[in-house]
């Protein structure tokens, strides 16, 4: 993970149109701002499984696990900065994934 980006206007939403499995990160704010790494959960979704950020929230792009995919993306954009936030993360973070049955 390299970067975790939130939108301060808006919610976004992932409709899954192609996919097998993919991995949804997110966190809230840190008390000192930015996101909180402390708190970052990670969650395997599948196919027919959208996912809903509120406005503010943390989150990775989304990474397919399993092959090419494509999703709709709903956003408001009003064309200011707050539209996207992006931050690098320069701590080493593992996820272990569950295997598949």
């Amino acid at each position: 993970m390299k970067v975790l980006e939130r939108h301060e206007h808006s919610s976004q939403t992932f409709i899954p149109l192609h996919v097998s499995r993919y991995l949804v990160l997110a966190t809230l704010d840190a008390p000192g701002g930015g996101p909180d790494l402390s708190r970052l959960r990670a969650f395997v979704a599948r196919a027919g499984q959208g996912v809903t950020y509120s406005m503010g929230t943390w989150h990775h792009p989304l990474t397919v696990l399993d092959g090419p995919a494509s999703f709709a993306v709903l956003m408001w954009r009003d064309g200011t900065s707050g539209d996207e936030e992006f931050v690098p993360v320069t701590t080493p973070l593992t996820i272990d994934l569950p295997q598949e049955p």
